[in-house]
């Protein structure tokens, strides 16, 4: 005799594990993931004139854009499902993969929501208590799955809340936690910060963001300057794109050193110091001070974001996932070479005359945002230090020379191959590689 047993989650249980593990900045910014990417059916480029505007309370939770909203076939087959089906397919350059978004972020915050989206098709509403859709019939664990689904109404044309094409979200009666944090201060600036560090090419690309009616601006980060050439790597692999840059940043911000990882031009890791970036792995050395001015941006881009290593939080990356590993030994190479010419500096017996002298460029700074553009984005590039009078500044006791001929036919054809200026330099190149493949720490 065969038969079945119930293995459903009850409603409590399953909400409670969806919400854990998730900030309310967190939830917040997966909402404004969900207009960006109306924003990006839209214009994938250009926002201009789209926007998105936060109410925050001790009462209520709203976000209302007029970023083309949702259709209600999208509502019924997957905007209110807890996760995506296989046949989904998402909009291009997308950043929600797991189809809990939405969700996760309502139930975190309060006892009752309400979601209102317009198209140029469709209009309608949808309206949740909580308590009440957790309870119904599902007290045991035994109810249908007709009892997980929610209820919706077409919404009459002069409907208040949207005028134009997009979503309306209202979350009422919110939880103590919540209504705390949007009475708190820090909170409010720490939430500001994040919106604009986080979505900053949104934000580049005309999209307004509103908090409490104050605009959200974008967060600049330097990434190297006009004094240096920045090792550029650009791959493709399974449909997926990798666009890396590594080289030299400010002086006087440790807080910004580190890499930078953007998934479809969302920053999911940022200023990271540790061995998920391959510090401290194999050759590559720990993070210090010596090493601030280092600055690398990785953009990964994929159309489906099921290939792109996300977490759940999307703080940080999936390290197992193919598309980082693939990645990671171009990344390993980029830190050791930037790094190996800061211990250089080191060594200098005035190293932070040098790197103050290697920072003073302000106007001429390139940030994360022109970066993405620069001329010959399609061409990869090497590291090539500052053309400073390095040499005088060595401390000659710490320093021998080296010298040898070889024959002027082969030292052209290495010069040209290791795109190097001078002779000289391919001797320091021949000398690094042999000391990057022996793995030998010269210090």
């Amino acid at each position: 005799m065969r038969g079945t047993i119930n293995g459903r989650p009850t409603k409590e249980f399953f909400v409670n594990m969806i919400t854990r593990d998730i900030t309310i900045q967190d939830a917040i910014l997966d909402l404004l993931d969900n207009s960006i990417d109306g924003a990006k059916n839209k214009n994938e480029e250009d926002f201009q004139g789209l926007f998105v505007k936060l109410t925050l309370n001790k009462d209520h939770f709203i976000v209302e854009d007029n970023c083309g909203g949702f259709s209600l076939e999208i509502a019924k087959k997957y905007a209110f499902r807890f996760g995506r089906p296989t046949s989904h397919t998402n909009n291009k350059q997308s950043i929600g993969r797991f189809g809990v978004g939405m969700k996760r972020a309502l139930f975190k915050m309060g006892k009752t929501f309400e979601v209102e989206s317009k198209t140029a098709d469709d209009h309608f509403q949808v309206r949740v208590d909580v308590d009440e859709w957790k309870n119904k019939n599902d007290s045991n664990g035994e109810g249908t799955l007709e009892d997980w689904s929610f209820s919706y109404n077409q919404v009459s044309p002069d409907s208040e809340n949207i005028s134009n094409p997009g979503t309306f979200i209202k979350v009422e009666g919110l939880y103590k936690e919540v209504s705390d944090q949007f009475e708190d201060s820090d909170f409010m600036d720490t939430l500001h910060n994040d919106i604009e560090r986080v979505l900053i090419f949104s934000i580049s690309k005309g999209l307004k963001i509103y908090l409490n009616g104050k605009i959200m601006k974008v967060h600049n980060i330097h990434i190297f300057n006009d004094k240096t050439k920045p090792i550029k790597i650009f791959k493709e692999k399974n449909e997926v794109s990798y666009r890396l840059f590594a080289g030299l940043g400010e002086t006087g911000k440790p807080r910004e050193s580190g890499w930078y990882i953007f998934c479809n031009d969302r920053l999911v890791l940022e200023a990271n110091r540790n061995e998920i970036t391959t510090w401290e792995v194999g050759s590559n050395p720990r993070y210090t001070n010596d090493f601030a001015m280092f600055r690398g941006v990785l953009f990964i881009n994929s159309d489906e974001t099921i290939n792109l290593p996300l977490t759940t939080t999307k703080k940080g990356v999936d390290t197992t996932s193919e598309s980082y590993r693939y990645i990671l030994p171009f990344m390993k190479d980029a830190l050791w070479t930037v790094t190996s010419f800061l211990k250089k500096v080191k060594k200098l017996d005035k190293p932070n005359e040098y790197r103050s002298e290697l920072g003073e460029s302000e106007s001429n700074r390139l940030n994360i945002l022109t970066m993405r553009h620069l001329e010959g984005l399609t061409s990869e590039s090497k590291f090539i230090p500052p053309d400073l009078d390095y040499e005088k500044l060595l401390t000659k006791d710490d320093y021998v020379r080296i010298a040898f001929y070889v024959k002027r036919k082969l030292a052209e054809e290495l010069k040209t191959k290791l795109d190097v200026k001078n002779f000289k330099s391919i001797g320091e190149e021949v000398l690094n590689y042999y000391l990057k493949m022996e793995e030998i720490d010269h210090e």
